[in-house]
């Protein structure tokens, strides 16, 4: 008799609230939602690449830039990637190295990063961000046990940046790590 009360009151709970049941959980409400739309979200990311392509390489850079100060480090890293595979010569090239290799950093990739920023410095000595760029990768040699590599990098943006305010935090850094530094 008890099989047949359970059986009445399933049948009064689906009569009550159609698609909705009870467990041990909490409700759980079951929807048939048509999911046959998703070419039209097919549509709208092909639409999105589309204007993308037409913005100017500065608004993508800043475009790659904003998702980065919005900590959307995976969507910054493929729009810089993007960018200097794209614009590989342009003027904002060497300031896309430092933040590609910024984020590599922040993941804690240093290999990458070092990879990165030496490649962004040999590109763009000229760049406005070069002093950073050797600055950063100092620090990224440093952490993959290069410290001899990194010591030479920051004599080196020493000597080619003297009047930068980052000499003087090179300075200090290569007296804590008791660099041995090789006059040319």
């Amino acid at each position: 008799e008890q099989d047949a009360n359970t059986d009445q009151n399933l049948n009064n709970d689906q009569g009550v609230i159609e698609g909705v049941e009870e467990n041990s959980l909490g409700t759980l409400v079951i929807n048939s939602e048509d999911l046959s739309g998703t070419e039209d979200i097919q549509e709208n990311i092909e639409s999105s690449k589309e204007i993308l392509d037409q913005l100017s390489p500065e608004q993508k850079f800043q475009n790659a830039f904003d998702m980065l100060r919005n900590q959307q480090f995976e969507n910054a890293k493929e729009a810089l990637k993007n960018f200097l595979q794209n614009h590989e010569n342009h003027k904002l090239s060497g300031s896309a190295h430092y933040w590609l290799g910024e984020i590599y950093i922040l993941k804690k990739e240093y290999r990458e990063a070092a990879l990165i920023l030496a490649e962004g410095y040999q590109k763009f000595p000229d760049s406005v961000k070069a002093p950073e760029i050797l600055y950063k990768l100092s620090e990224s040699l440093i952490a993959i046990n290069k410290t001899e590599d990194g010591c030479n990098t920051l004599q080196k943006l020493i000597k080619e940046f003297p009047n930068n305010n980052l000499t003087s935090l090179a300075k200090s850094k290569i007296s804590s790590l008791d660099c041995i530094i090789t006059t040319e």
